[in-house]
């Protein structure tokens, strides 16, 4: 789609759900108008692109579909109403709800609260089911298949809850380009139906080629590429567990195409350095070959001045050479650690122990490489003990490196944890959801908020240390409304309102980050005038290492500049 239709008030919405026109085993006439839909509420707290869903977009346009995509928590403050309108609006045959999670994962948001609020998860999937009854209503001969990762991580008790007949599980970019072209519903690998005994043993790993970008999306925090599905661990309270280590690699020239492509677009949106995050579960896994080959071949292509990038690895295989290749590309370790005790990390599931973590400390210190460390306290086989060689661990650390942790894990359906949960109802707090759908989590030895509230007396005095993440119910939406501003959306709060709440009130970054985030959605949608009053909010701020005083007052003045001739243009039209 053209970035026109993101600044149009009829512009490309959602999906209706199947309420009625539910497929049989072979459709007479192939839809040609497909509807794709994030379906994820987190957005107004924590924008990132729909990466799944322009996957699948690719695909089905390839395929010769019509395909429009809406996000619509992020840019109306009336999802539903917006998706009744695209519905109507596009007359879809066909609509893609994509599910990325089921709900926040937080545990502890609140160190206090009263006691019949033992965790604070968020459940998303009852908005969820809203948006896809106002779908339904809107455009009640569609059909729906759910898709996404958090469906795929308990197909069927989604479908059920949602009351939606069919989903793809894993993968659906091939999914849905054959739904999408005739082929027999029955013959589309990873589709499954409500109540029939396939679930996640039909995941699908297949990899489709380079991903083209929606406009949508600005690179506020980052733009994710895939280079391999799947996961070759099985840690016990991961959903990637229940894939059983299975995995695959992506072709390395496809993905460098696709870095080079994203790249080469938000540099001709007047983006300095591309941040993106290679989305992963592990990138070093199951070995570095795969991983070292991406990285030479963003040197060859001399991509890496014009990026920086971060992912997720594991401990091990971690080689000097790897260190080196990761620092010379602007590359950025996020190492899922877990625990530091080793009896734990065997529990856990983890192909690592407490020698393996010392040695990568001590390896991305003598190459200089960035890197921060996330923790889960209160899994099973956790005590006191555990929690204090863990802690011990933390304070280890060189103060560079930022460390984050949650204290209780989720339980989700059909995981490893979820078989120990059901053995140690004891450990468990949350709703009383036998298929653990619901929000339950798993705490030992102490329930979470109280486990919280222990490791911060002891950790609260490392600056490099904080309690992980953003919460749904208390995060802040100021991405979400700079964004609806600059789509001429009519956000609730005033450009400069939002400047100053940036400012103030984001307790997870610095203001300048924050403001800068919002600089940047902005000026990629070319609302000059907009970049140039954050300009001038930012020189107020500690100013990024990446940027000078100088370069942002130049960067004010020259952004002003194009408002008026923007102005000046609108008025030649008129």
């Amino acid at each position: 789609m053209s970035l026109r239709s993101y600044t149009h008030s009829a512009m490309s919405r959602s999906a209706p759900s199947a309420v009625g026109g539910r497929p049989h085993a072979s459709v007479a006439m192939p839809p040609r108008r497909v509807l794709l839909v994030h379906a994820n509420p987190f957005q107004r707290v924590t924008p990132v692109p729909a990466y799944g869903l322009e996957r699948v977009r690719t695909a089905v346009e390839d395929a010769g579909a019509e395909v429009e995509l809406l996000d619509p928590y992020l840019i109306s403050e009336d999802p539903l109403g917006t998706a009744r309108e695209a519905a109507r609006s596009f007359r879809p045959d066909l609509i893609g709800l994509g599910i990325r999670i089921i709900d926040d994962c937080i545990v502890v948001d609140r160190l206090d609260a009263p006691d019949d609020e033992p965790i604070d998860v968020s459940f998303l999937l009852p908005e969820i089911r809203e948006l896809r009854q106002a779908l339904g209503e809107a455009a009640p001969d569609a059909a729906v298949v759910a898709g996404g990762a958090g469906f795929s991580a308990c197909p069927q008790e989604c479908l059920e809850f949602l009351g939606v007949d069919y989903g793809v599980v894993g993968a659906g970019e091939e999914a849905m380009a054959m739904l999408s072209s005739g082929v027999p519903w029955d013959q589309v690998p990873g589709l499954v139906r409500r109540g029939q005994a396939d679930g996640i043993g039909a995941y699908q790993l297949a990899f489709g080629g380079p991903t083209r970008r929606d406009p949508l999306y600005a690179p506020a925090n980052s733009f994710p590429v895939r280079t391999r599905i799947g996961c070759a661990m099985q840690c016990v309270y991961c959903t990637a567990a229940n894939l059983g280590r299975r995995h695959a690699n992506g072709g390395v020239e496809t993905v460098l195409d696709e870095v080079e492509h994203t790249v080469a677009a938000a540099r001709e949106r007047g983006v300095g350095r591309v941040p993106i995050f290679f989305a992963d579960d592990e990138f070093n896994l199951p070995d570095e070959r795969h991983s070292i080959s991406v990285l030479v071949g963003l040197r060859e292509r001399g991509l890496t001045k014009h990026m920086s990038w971060r992912a997720y690895f594991n401990p091990t295989p971690f080689s000097p050479e790897f260190a080196e290749l990761v620092r010379e590309t602007n590359g950025h370790v996020s190492i899922t650690v877990d625990s530091a005790a080793d009896g734990l990390l065997e529990t856990a599931q983890k192909p690592f122990r407490r020698r393996h973590l010392d040695a990568l400390v001590g390896l991305l210190g003598e190459h200089g490489v960035s890197a921060d460390l996330g923790l889960i306290f209160g899994l099973p086989g956790e005590t006191e003990e555990t929690i204090a060689q863990t802690i011990g661990f933390v304070r280890s650390l060189p103060g560079s490196i930022e460390v984050v942790y949650s204290t209780g894990a989720r339980v989700y359906p059909h995981t490893p944890l979820a078989r120990i949960a059901k053995q140690e109802p004891e450990r468990l707090v949350g709703t009383n959801d036998p298929t653990f759908l619901a929000p339950v989590v798993y705490s030992r030895p102490w329930p979470p908020r109280e486990l919280a509230r222990r490791l911060d007396e002891q950790l609260s005095d490392l600056p490099n240390v904080s309690r992980v993440g953003v919460a749904y119910a208390t995060g802040l939406t100021t991405l979400s409304d700079a964004y609806r501003v600059a789509l001429s959306q009519n956000g609730k709060r005033s450009w400069d309102e939002i400047l100053e709440h940036a400012a103030h009130d984001d307790t997870q970054r610095k203001p300048a980050e924050t403001i800068a985030a919002c600089l940047q959605v902005a000026l990629w949608h070319g609302r000059y005038d907009l970049a140039s009053t954050a300009a001038a909010r930012l020189l107020r701020e500690d100013v990024p290492p990446e940027m000078s005083r100088a370069q942002l007052r130049f960067a004010r003045l020259a952004y002003g500049g194009l408002a008026l001739a923007d102005r000046a243009k609108a008025v030649l039209r008129r």
